[in-house]
C-alpha cells in the first residue's frame, strides 16, 4: 500500500504538471487563434479591395466592352497595384469558368464557389497540401447583371509552423519544469509530512513499550493538535497504567497482609490447642491457654466482620435520608465508652442538632471507628474532642485527639487495607488495619469531603464536610 508521503508527492506533482500543461496549451492555442484571426482579416480585406477595384474598373467600361476577354487585362492592372507578390488571385465567370489567374495555386475551390449566394456572398476555406496550408477567400460579385467569382489565396503555413515551434519549445520547458517541480514538491511534501512521520515514530515506540516517548508539538496546525492529543492520550494511559500497577501492588499487599493477619492468630490457636491436647497443664495454665485462644478467635471474628463490611459497602444500594448528626455522634460515644473509661480518657463534644443526608448505620460505623482510633492513639488520661459547625448548606464535623499523631507519609497510606501506623500497638489493641479503609469507602459513598491533619507526637484531626438534610421539624 502506498504511503501517505508518496500519495501527497505524486498528487501534487501530477496536479502541478497538468495545470502548467493545460495553461501552456491554452496560451499557445490562444496565440494561434489570434494569428489565424489576423490572417483571416487580412485575406478578407485583400479580397474586398480586389472586389471593389474590379467592380469600379468594370463599371467604368462601356457595356459594349464588358466581355470576358477584357477581364484578364482589367484584373492584371488591379493585381499589379494590390498584390505584394504573396497571394494568388483568380476570377471566374458565373459558369465557374476560369477567366484570370496570376498564379496557379495547385488546387481548385469549386465547392466554395458553389456555396456562395446573394445571402452569403463571401466565404473562406482552409486547404492543406503535402507541403503547405492555404487560406482561400472567395466572394461573389455582380456587375452589369453578370456574376463573377473573385478569389485570393495566400500561404498560411507560417502560423501553423509557429504553433508547432511553440509546442516543441513548451515541451522542452515542461521537461525542465517537471524536474524542478519533482524536486520542489519532494521537499515541500517532506516538510509537510515530517510531523506525521515523527508522530508515527512516537506511536510505534509507545506501542513497543517506550511509554516516556512523546510526539513533537511544532506549529499550530491540525497535525500539531493531533500530536498534542496523542501526548495527552499517552499521559492518560501512563497514569492509568500507574494506577493499575499501584492497584495490583495494593492487591498483592492486601493478600499478603490478610494471610499474615490470619496466620498469626491461627498459629497461636493451633499451638495452644495442641498444648492442651498433648500436655498435662495446671488449671492456671489451662485457663491462660483457653483465654488466649478466646481472644485470638475474637480477633479473627472481628477481622471477618470488617472484611464483610468492606465487601458489602460497595455492593449494596443504600437509601439516604436526613438524620441528626448529634444523635449519630451520641450513639458512637456510647459504643466507645468502655474503651475510653478503661484508659480514663476525657471527652468534649460540641455538635449542633443539624440534619445530614446519609445512612445511619454506616455513619455510626464511621464515627465509631474514628473515635476508636483516636482513643487507641491517645495515652491514658488524654483528651478527645468532637466539634461540629454549621455553614449554610454544609456541616463540618471534626474528631480530634492529642495522641501520638502521624508523619505526612503515613497519612497518605492510612486508608490502605491492613496498613497500621504502629503495628504492635494496633495488634495489642485488637486492630486489623481495616477500619480506616472502611471509613474511606463509606464517606466516598456519601460524597463527603474529608481530610486528615496530623502532627507527630501532637495529635490528629479528622475533618468531614457533610451536605445538610431537610430542616428539622419540632
Amino acid at each position: 500500500m502506498m504511503k501517505f508521503f508518496w500519495k501527497i508527492y505524486f498528487s501534487f506533482t501530477v496536479l502541478l504538471l497538468l495545470t502548467f500543461g493545460a495553461f501552456g496549451t491554452f496560451m499557445i492555442q490562444l496565440t494561434f487563434e489570434k494569428s489565424w484571426q489576423r490572417v483571416l482579416a487580412e485575406a478578407e480585406r485583400e479580397n474586398r479591395m480586389f472586389q471593389l477595384s474590379f467592380e469600379m474598373n468594370l463599371t467604368a467600361l462601356d457595356e459594349v466592352y464588358r466581355s470576358d476577354g477584357v477581364i484578364p487585362v482589367t484584373a492584371g492592372s488591379i493585381i499589379q497595384n494590390l498584390s505584394d507578390g504573396g497571394s494568388a488571385f483568380m476570377i471566374y465567370n458565373g459558369d465557374q469558368e476560369l477567366l484570370y489567374e496570376n498564379r496557379h495555386p495547385g488546387f481548385s475551390s469549386d465547392l466554395l464557389r458553389s456555396s456562395l449566394s446573394d445571402e452569403m456572398p463571401c466565404g473562406y476555406q482552409r486547404l492543406k497540401t503535402e507541403d503547405a496550408t492555404y487560406l482561400l477567400f472567395a466572394c461573389r460579385s455582380v456587375v452589369g447583371g453578370k456574376s463573377y467569382y473573385l478569389e485570393n489565396v495566400r500561404d498560411i503555413s507560417e502560423i501553423y509552423q509557429e504553433r508547432e515551434a511553440y509546442y516543441d519549445w513548451y515541451t522542452m520547458i515542461m521537461l525542465v519544469l517537471a524536474a524542478v517541480i519533482a524536486v520542489l514538491v519532494f521537499l515541500v511534501t517532506h516538510m509537510l509530512t515530517r510531523s506525521i512521520a515523527a508522530l508515527s515514530h512516537a506511536a510505534r515506540r509507545f506501542a513497543e513499550g517506550d511509554y516516556e516517548v512523546r510526539a513533537p508539538e511544532t506549529g499550530g496546525d491540525e497535525i500539531a493538535e493531533l500530536a498534542e492529543d496523542f501526548n495527552n492520550m499517552a499521559d492518560t494511559i501512563l497514569e492509568k497504567m500507574d494506577e493499575l500497577t499501584l492497584q495490583a501492588k495494593k492487591q498483592e499487599d492486601f493478600t499478603a497482609s490478610f494471610a499474615h493477619e490470619l496466620k498469626t492468630p491461627l498459629t497461636s490457636i493451633i499451638g495452644y490447642a495442641d498444648m492442651l491436647r498433648t500436655v498435662e497443664c495446671s488449671q492456671e495454665e489451662q485457663f491462660e491457654a483457653v483465654n488466649y485462644i478466646f481472644h485470638q478467635g475474637k480477633r479473627l471474628e472481628s477481622l471477618s466482620f470488617k472484611l464483610l463490611e468492606l465487601i458489602v459497602s460497595d455492593k449494596q444500594d443504600y437509601s439516604f435520608r436526613p438524620v441528626s448528626m448529634r444523635a449519630l455522634v451520641r450513639e458512637a460515644v456510647r459504643l466507645t465508652r468502655v474503651r475510653r473509661e478503661k484508659k480514663k480518657l476525657r471527652l468534649v463534644t460540641d455538635v449542633p442538632d443539624t440534619l445530614i443526608n446519609g445512612e445511619p448505620d454506616l455513619l455510626i460505623s464511621v464515627f465509631t471507628n474514628l473515635m476508636d482510633n483516636a482513643g487507641k492513639a491517645t495515652d491514658e488520661g488524654g483528651e478527645l474532642r468532637i466539634r461540629g459547625r454549621q455553614y449554610q448548606n454544609r456541616c463540618l464535623l471534626c474528631i480530634m485527639d492529642d495522641g501520638c499523631g502521624m508523619e505526612q507519609a503515613e497519612i497518605s497510606r492510612i486508608t490502605e487495607a491492613f496498613y497500621m501506623v504502629d503495628k504492635s500497638r494496633a495488634r495489642k489493641e485488637g486492630g486489623a488495619g481495616l477500619g480506616m479503609t472502611l471509613c474511606s469507602r463509606i464517606l466516598r459513598l456519601h460524597n463527603v469531603r474529608w481530610r486528615i491533619f496530623s502532627i507527630s507526637k501532637k495529635g490528629t484531626v479528622v475533618a468531614m464536610q457533610f451536605e445538610n438534610g431537610e430542616e428539622k421539624r419540632e
